[in-house]
């Protein structure tokens, strides 16, 4: 009863801050490689030209963990998994997945005013490469972003796989992979699509209004059962999304809104009676960034329905209703050392949940995660707390059992930006 009280003052909370202000899409402000002056220009003469640049990240942390997660554990804890350790609880590990290399290139002086931009992003969150004592040493490469842009005035039309516009923002961790996203109330991800962005106001705007749209590729559970070996995603409705971002960075409170809307349809192949079923995905989620001196604060909240693809609903598919909300604090002590702290929860809908999912299945997940960070330009060391509790409906010979799970981890990480 408490903690329902709790979960609710929180929403309130966030939902009053975000009626003022709130976020920008991630990675909307391409990183343009550095403009050819006017000498360069005027060599080229009517040719193009091509800048490029190599960035990336490297993060290293060491863990401590008590316990069993959910996708993973190191950079990748998401919930506190059904079963865990009775004994022997206590694990040590080191991780180095959350590191990636972005190979960007921007093409000037092209016909009719245009520049073209290409993006691409590897990061080793790809697994390992095969088993035994040595696979943890040789992490997989994974495609991560890869797309073209066309930049003209005040439009740009990329095409490839972005972040579609429901991914705002992520909380602010040096060890941790997106974090909340699937388990605390983030959802959204990146699919290969075509995206368009519209300012809507000009450049010389202190507020400034821009329109994204998105229509990417449909995904589900995929062909497990389909005649043809389609995804379900795949041969129904594309995946739209439509977003509203409003910012002013223009005074000393700086502050950043958008309001996103979600709609697919998906068809379900029934083996038994050999017919479809038109499944709808809906989803809207509200999102702030707020910062003045040394105080930051940002957030989200979403309700939705059967969003497993974009990482609602726990990542459980089916015909469930859910909602969830997270929220970021942090200050700055001085230039140098800040202290912020996460909290978020996913709770969807019990009863959706037992229908939908067969087994083992969770029903309600928040984490806590407290963060002691030291910034030296590049370089960023932190201290991190995460702790995971989840409610699961446990299926045990035929007979469900309601249960709850708690794990704690402490990381000390850095990473480097280039």
């Amino acid at each position: 009863m408490i903690q329902n009280k709790v979960r609710y003052l929180f929403i309130i909370m966030l939902l009053a801050l975000i009626s003022t202000e709130a976020i920008a899409q991630i990675d909307i402000n391409f990183p343009i490689v550095q403009r050819p002056d006017s000498a360069e220009f005027a060599k080229a003469g009517n040719k193009p030209i091509v800048k490029t640049s190599l960035n990336g990240v490297i993060t290293a942390s060491g863990f401590y963990q008590n316990g069993s997660f959910g996708m993973g554990d190191g950079s990748i804890t998401m919930w506190a998994n059904a079963s865990q350790p009775a004994d022997k609880k206590n694990q040590f590990g080191g991780d180095l997945r959350k590191t990636w290399i972005i190979l960007k290139a921007t093409a000037y002086n092209l016909p009719d005013n245009w520049t073209a931009s290409g993006r691409v992003e590897i990061d080793f969150l790809g697994g390992y490469a095969g088993q035994g004592g040595f696979a943890d040493e040789n992490l997989l490469p994974r495609l991560r972003v890869g797309y073209v842009e066309l930049h003209k005035n005040q439009t740009r039309i990329r095409l490839g796989q972005a972040w579609t516009p429901m991914v705002a923002t992520f909380p602010a961790s040096v060890t941790h992979f997106a974090m909340g996203y699937g388990s605390a109330g983030g959802i959204g991800f990146r699919n290969p699509g075509l995206f368009v962005y519209q300012n809507l106001n000009s450049k010389q705007a202190s507020t400034k209004i821009r329109l994204d749209a998105a229509i990417f590729r449909g995904s589900w559970l995929g062909a497990a059962s389909e005649p043809y070996g389609r995804d379900a995603g795949e041969i129904g409705v594309p995946q739209t999304e439509v977003g509203v971002f409003i910012e002013n960075r223009s005074k000393a409170f700086k502050w950043e809104v958008s309001l996103v809307g979600h709609y697919d349809r998906k068809q379900i192949y029934n083996p038994l009676t050999k017919d479809y079923t038109g499944l709808t995905g809906k989803a809207v989620q509200l999102g702030t960034i707020l910062a003045y001196d040394n105080i930051t604060l940002q957030g989200s909240a979403y309700t939705g329905r059967s969003i497993g693809q974009i990482w609602g609903n726990l990542l459980q598919f089916g015909d469930i209703r859910g909602n969830g909300a997270w929220a970021q604090a942090g200050y700055a002590f001085n230039k140098r050392l800040s202290a912020w702290f996460m909290y978020g929860y996913d709770n969807p809908n019990d009863g959706d949940v037992k229908k939908a999912v067969t087994g083992d299945s969770r029903l309600h997940n928040q984490i806590f995660v407290p963060m002691l960070k030291y910034n030296l330009g590049p370089v960023n060391i932190s201290l991190e707390y995460f702790r995971a509790q989840t409610k699961w409906n446990t299926v045990n010979n035929e007979v469900a059992q309601i249960k709850r799970t708690s794990a704690d981890q402490i990381a000390l990480g850095t990473s480097f930006m280039f």
